[in-house]
């Protein structure tokens, strides 16, 4: 039910976020249209470290998965071993 009530808030940031930049784009055309090939390769920068980022963070994600998955092994194993000395 919480994912369905994200997706039109998601998409309300996306509209606000398509008008502020496409206000801005109107305020400096002069600009943008000056220096395009810098602003593109803005554009690309910005979009690959976005990118790598997001995977850095999916990688973690996943490599701490693995690690709770490993550690709760090893704990349940050691449950079910007896203790190697008697206790009194």
């Amino acid at each position: 039910m919480a994912a369905g009530r994200r997706v039109p808030l998601a998409l309300l940031d996306s509209l606000a976020a398509g008008l502020a930049l496409g206000y801005l784009a109107r305020q400096y055309r002069d600009v943008l249209l000056a220096h395009g090939a810098m602003v593109s390769l803005a554009v690309v920068v910005a979009a690959g470290l976005a990118l790598a980022g997001y995977r850095g963070f999916r990688t973690l994600e996943r490599a701490s998965a693995r690690v709770d998955a490993i550690v709760a092994d090893e704990l349940s194993r050691r449950n079910r071993r007896p203790s190697p000395r008697p206790r009194p």
